[in-house]
């Protein structure tokens, strides 16, 4: 759903926006995230269709960035568990268990 959302700011076409500052940007995405925990993504996709049908594109381009960064925060992935139990397997060798 957030692609989409985003896609639908892009095909707007030149859009004057007013520049806002990467820490504004970053302070809603912590918002979003202590708000909405897992539905965050969903929240700020929904927030974005609803401006942009409104017409209301430089908010809806504020909060595209928004979710952009908080997208990107989320393709952060650990290491698969194969990697985490080489990692925590004891020096001597012996099992954790």
């Amino acid at each position: 759903m957030l692609d989409f959302a985003l896609g639908m700011i892009e095909s707007q076409g030149s859009l004057q926006v007013r520049s806002h500052s990467e820490q504004d940007i970053w302070n809603e995405v912590r918002k979003a995230e202590r708000r909405y925990g897992d539905r965050a993504e969903t929240e700020l996709a929904k927030r974005i269709h609803q401006l942009t049908a409104g017409k209301r594109f430089e908010e809806a381009s504020f909060w595209s960035a928004v979710a952009a960064r908080l997208q990107n925060l989320h393709d952060i992935k650990l290491p698969g568990p194969s990697i985490l139990e080489t990692l925590l397997e004891p020096a001597d060798g012996g099992s954790m268990s």
